[in-house]
């Protein structure tokens, strides 16, 4: 298949609408794939069997100095949709990783999608059981350094994923502190996942790292642009990479283009995300109490942008599918 309908899934989705520099940062990680991005990120999941488990690392605690209860939209709305898509798709078993404190939001929002948020064991039942169920697990990591390289090798050791997928997700930085897009120190309450990245590359599971301003999981491995292109990227760049970067617009989206891609290669039309579902779970996330992390209020908008950006977004992803898909 021509790489020109993925091509431009990348540039859908790279549009630097909020100015901060992510598209100084596609290049050098365009440069790491053999194919555009989209489609290298989605050929990881083109043979999930019913059963198989796929992490989904996200949550962004981005007002924890005052409490590590607010965490913002952009990340759960993705790995929300992401997740919506592995089990209507191929009966595999999402497992989203976030803070304990945000476990219930997290959870919440995945239900928005689609899936029935059940543990670990009734998933099981659910992937094999004739009557089919659509389900995602998620699970909280741990603060603690120790405790989070054990966590880390318990949660790889019991789901065996085929793939992690980080999106919208601090990484450590150089100092060992998780840094925001203003470069601040936001550490505090923040569970160390990175851990559980470092466990799956040590076994060869293929590792994604989805953001939006060089500070996020994976992003280690395009530094020296995101010091040249970000505000205070020299400070905040995360420093772990992982196999497949994904510098976007808004992290979300990102989640978006994988799973177009996706519908493209497996022929699953129905796997992509639509505008309905998009302004859906946007106006839910109030309620469900996870901010605008821009304007840190609980509105109905994602990193400044009103819904109908990102249904525009969603919809020009649409356009490409059904193209890609003739």
């Amino acid at each position: 298949m021509s790489n020109t309908m993925f091509e431009l899934i990348d540039r859908i989705v790279g549009l630097d609408i909020g100015g901060r520099g992510i598209t100084g940062l596609y290049a050098p990680a365009r440069a790491m794939t053999t194919e555009p991005i989209c489609a290298a990120a989605a050929r990881t999941l083109t043979e999930l069997a019913p059963g198989d488990r796929v992490f989904i690392v996200t949550g962004s605690l981005s007002r924890a100095g005052v409490s590590t209860s607010i965490a913002e939209n952009d990340g759960p709305i993705g790995a929300a949709v992401l997740a919506r898509a592995l089990t209507y798709g191929f009966n595999a078993i999402p497992v989203v990783l976030v803070d304990e404190t945000t476990v219930d939001k997290t959870a919440a929002m995945v239900e928005r999608a689609g899936p029935n948020v059940v543990t670990p064991a009734q998933a099981d039942i659910a992937v094999a059981t004739p009557r089919y169920t659509s389900v995602a697990v998620v699970e909280a990591g741990a603060i603690d350094d120790t405790e989070a390289r054990a966590l880390a090798k318990i949660l790889v050791e019991r789901h065996n994923p085929k793939v992690v997928i980080s999106t919208e997700r601090a990484g450590m930085s150089a100092d060992g502190t998780y840094r925001n897009m203003l470069a601040q120190d936001y550490s505090e309450g923040r569970a160390k996942l990175d851990y559980v990245i470092e466990e799956a590359q040590a076994r060869g599971i293929p590792t994604i790292g989805i953001g939006d301003g060089g500070n996020e999981i994976g992003f280690g491995a395009i530094r020296n642009a995101v010091a040249e292109h970000v505000p205070g990227g020299d400070v905040l760049c995360a420093n772990l990479a992982t196999d497949i970067v994904y510098p976007v617009g808004v992290s979300n989206w990102g989640c978006y283009a994988i799973i177009a891609a996706l519908a493209i290669l497996t022929n699953k039309p129905d796997i992509a995300h639509t505008a309905d579902l998009e302004r859906a779970l946007i106006e839910a996330s109030p309620g469900i109490g996870l901010i605008d992390g821009t304007s840190g209020r609980l509105e109905s908008t994602v990193d400044g942008l009103p819904v109908a950006i990102h249904e525009g977004i969603v919809n020009l992803l649409a356009q490409a599918v059904r193209k890609g898909l003739g």
